[in-house]
């Protein structure tokens, strides 16, 4: 018992000392953003990789807004092939869309952003990829962005 307690004394004398704080200074919470703040954040300054891992937690922080995706509505190949997965792009891709048409913010300028980061998106995948499936990930990652960019305007 007396080296356990002489390990615990050891390990809490190195940790900071909680101190409470100092009267009259204040203590700055967390930014709130504002709905368009949030979104322009979520689809524009994230990396795709957090904008999957923080997917949820996003979700419960700003729930109103929309988080709904259909993934890639492509036909015959949907969002995955054997050398390309684009659901994460295709899933931000649509909050990005119905985010900023809700907001009254979704013109062609704003598409344009909108899908330049959807192939961003794609590329950063495909270049985490082999060799090998690079380069069709890649192309894949062309055909993508060119039907999204042909499909319309907004």
């Amino acid at each position: 018992m007396g080296i356990v307690l002489s390990m615990l004394v050891a390990v809490t004398s190195v940790l900071p000392a909680q101190l409470p704080p100092v009267v009259g200074t204040i203590t700055q919470p967390n930014p709130v953003l504002s709905t368009v703040e949030a979104v322009r954040h979520i689809e524009f300054d994230l990396d795709i990789a957090t904008f999957t891992r923080q997917r949820f937690s996003l979700r419960r922080q700003y729930p109103t807004l929309d988080w709904t995706s259909d993934g890639c509505s492509a036909p015959i190949v949907g969002s995955q092939g054997r050398s390309f997965n684009f659901r994460s792009a295709c899933n931000r891709h649509d909050f990005g869309y119905r985010n900023f048409k809700n907001l009254g913010l979704f013109d062609t300028s704003t598409r344009t952003l909108i899908d330049e980061q959807l192939h961003r998106d794609m590329n950063t995948y495909c270049d985490s990829q082999r060799r090998t499936f690079k380069v069709r990930c890649i192309a894949w990652s062309e055909i993508f962005y060119t039907m999204v960019r042909a499909a319309g305007g907004p």
